[in-house]
């Protein structure tokens, strides 16, 4: 339970910040060709380089490290705003079903044989879309969201898109471990591409802090929220399609990576307490810089080979999720 004044909170947000830095120099500097930080700091500004290391850290490295800092940010905010609006800690980005239609837009573009740039991201893109609008028809119910029919809807939604996946998938043939490996989700081969599809989701990211007050209300309950004044169905909706946008990009750049977006939020509610505003930033640093972390392990763990990062994220989210449970029982 964080205890302490203001000011502690704020030298641990200042402290997240801090971690981000040392994080992205880090995976910046190593990989499968090792480049000194003071060289990383020299590319970074004196800008493009001819030499084989110059080469690698503008095609290669650069790209990839801002696509999996982004991704890592949008599944952090995504799943504190879910939580927050659902009043369920076991909420993650992925039960409003815009995942598994993300998923489903890329494996039809896996088993046809389309290109991957760009065509993956922007069928992901319109896949996750359609699965959002369908969920947020079903409900409705008289002009009032109903975000538990709605999440029974998404939960129901993502089962039925996961069989057609893998009716796909029997029919994948060569096509299968290119398949496996988007649905495991990897950073592996994105490019700049990729990283100005997912900065769409940048200007997203601020929007849940603008509702940080009306979050806070409804941990009341919906109807204290409607007597305190609050415009519960605007807020629901404005931070339901946040929160589905922002999976839908991430899933559209890098596939299904898990536990980002259900563990961080708890973790940054340990460390500064309920209060959205604070959890909102912290889930934000927090997610970038571990689902950085998390891509440079699947870099160097088995190199020269290289792991989906949705194994090594699961690997570390999966013991940390139990522990946190098990330190809200004690407390």
């Amino acid at each position: 339970m964080p205890t302490g004044s203001p000011w502690t909170r704020r030298v641990w947000l200042s402290l997240a910040v801090v971690f981000l830095v040392l994080s992205l120099f880090l995976c910046l500097a190593l990989g499968s060709t090792s480049i000194s930080f003071g060289r990383v700091w020299d590319y970074l500004v004196g800008g493009a380089a001819d030499d084989p290391a110059g080469v690698i850290f503008w095609q290669l490295r650069l790209p990839r490290v801002l696509l999996a800092f982004i991704v890592g940010a949008c599944l952090a905010t995504a799943g504190t705003i879910l939580q927050g609006l659902l009043l369920n800690p076991l909420t993650d980005p992925y039960v409003t079903g815009v995942s598994s239609g993300a998923a489903l837009g890329a494996t039809i573009g896996i088993v046809v044989g389309l290109p991957a740039v760009p065509w993956l991201s922007l069928l992901a893109l319109l896949g996750g879309g359609l699965a959002l609008l369908l969920v947020y028809a079903l409900g409705q119910r008289r002009g009032h969201l109903n975000i538990y029919v709605l999440l029974l809807a998404g939960v129901t939604l993502s089962q039925l898109l996961s069989a057609v996946i893998s009716v796909l998938m029997v029919k994948a043939g060569e096509d299968l471990h290119a398949l496996l490996y988007w649905i495991m989700g990897s950073f592996s081969a994105r490019g700049w591409l990729e990283v100005e599809i997912a900065l769409f989701a940048l200007p997203l990211l601020a929007v849940p802090l603008f509702f940080a007050r009306e979050l806070d209300i409804l941990l009341q309950g919906e109807q204290r929220a409607l007597e305190l004044g609050v415009d519960v169905e605007r807020v629901k909706k404005i931070l339901l399609v946040t929160a589905a946008a922002l999976t839908a990009v991430a899933v559209s750049v890098s596939g299904i990576i898990g536990f980002v977006g259900l563990v961080i939020p708890h973790l940054a509610r340990l460390v500064v307490g309920p209060r959205h505003r604070k959890v909102l930033a912290l889930s934000l640093v927090l997610g970038a810089a571990i689902m950085g972390l998390s891509d440079l392990a699947a870099r160097v763990a088995v190199a020269p080979s290289e792991l989906p990062v949705g194994i090594v994220t699961t690997f570390f989210g999966a013991p940390l999720f139990v522990y946190l449970l098990r330190s809200r029982r004690r407390l």
